[in-house]
């Protein structure tokens, strides 16, 4: 249970939280241009690392752990399309494929960002043999 508390848990509230934003009928106007779509892209790059770490430390399912970082990225794009369906019923709200794109693009920068702090960990983590040169 404490595994689902800190791992599984935070993903499906983010999503709760995610869906009762797209319920609400009228967003504040934002003087920020492009307020909207950074939003996006910060929401769903969230999303993407708490679904990620969900699927990654789950047990029940070794094929989804071991395509967590794609399958996460999947999952987020899945859920930004059912967002803007959501929103096709939720009055004064509209739906937007350049909303999807954010959601996708929000999602693939937390995808870039991860592999290259794994990469950026695994080179520090190589040791270095006695007497070679660096």
């Amino acid at each position: 249970m404490k595994k689902f508390l800190q791992n599984q848990l935070p993903a499906i509230i983010w999503i709760a939280i995610i869906f009762w934003l797209s319920s609400i009928h009228r967003i504040p106007n934002v003087r920020i241009p492009m307020a909207d779509k950074i939003a996006h892209l910060s929401f769903y790059g969230v999303l993407c690392g708490l679904v990620y770490r969900a699927f990654f430390v789950q047990e029940k399912f070794p094929n989804l752990r071991q395509c967590a970082l794609c399958t996460a990225w999947l999952f987020t794009i899945l859920y930004g399309i059912t967002d803007e369906i959501h929103q096709l019923f939720v009055w004064g709200r509209t739906s937007d494929i350049l909303d999807v794109t954010a959601d996708a693009v929000g999602g693939l920068v937390f995808v870039i960002l991860f592999i290259l702090y794994q990469r950026r960990k695994s080179r520090k983590a190589v040791p270095v043999a006695p007497g070679a040169s660096v």
